[in-house]
């Protein structure tokens, strides 16, 4: 569980907040049950794949200085831990059900920048493949995030909202070089044309 800062001490519960609720361990799950991936830095860079590249394009959008390789490293590390301090979160550098949700931006056609990147990355990795990967919300963008909420059940509306981007996290893919069975595809019931 990540034990970054209490609802309280944020002004609610997560319930409260936006929908989310509490299991018994405490970590907030969405209304459908779905929990933020947990990331933090083990006792080497861990290559946390788009995930990674996510969070650190993330944390670029809130003015820190990184490269967005993926890998869970001690400048990663030192960018959560201020984020979190910042953000009045326990700063203990894992980046999970509380702050993930402090760290998204709203992103949507006409927008630019790292949060965009942050977007079309996790996009390209879910399965659609070819979304472009360039900080520019563009027509594609929107309609590829629009396939996305569609095929997930989220309102589509081309834009990014605490639902798409836990969705986003949640569903994805390891690299091609995984063994077989973590890269079989996460089943989920059919969705009805909308």
């Amino acid at each position: 569980m990540d034990r970054d800062g209490t609802a309280e001490e944020r002004g609610g519960t997560a319930e409260e907040r936006g929908g989310a609720t509490a299991d018994q361990d405490g970590a907030a799950a969405d209304q459908d049950g779905e929990k933020w991936p947990l990331l933090y830095m083990g006792t080497e860079a861990v290559d946390e794949y788009a995930r990674g590249r996510a969070l650190q394009y993330l944390l670029q959008a809130h003015g820190y200085d990184l490269r967005a390789d993926g890998r869970f490293g001690e400048a990663t590390h030192e960018a959560v831990m201020d984020f979190q301090e910042k953000n009045h979160l326990q700063a203990d550098g894992k980046v999970g059900d509380r702050t993930w949700p402090e760290l998204l931006k709203q992103v949507g056609p006409g927008a630019e920048g790292p949060a965009v990147r942050a977007v079309q990355d996790l996009l390209n990795n879910v399965g659609l493949g070819a979304t472009p990967v360039s900080g520019k919300f563009t027509a594609a963008t929107a309609e590829d995030l629009k396939h996305f909420q569609r095929t997930h059940r989220l309102r589509a509306t081309g834009r990014t909202d605490r639902a798409t981007w836990l969705a986003l996290l949640v569903d994805q893919r390891p690299p091609v070089s995984a063994p077989e069975y973590q890269r079989a595809p996460v089943s989920r019931p059919p969705v009805s044309p909308a």
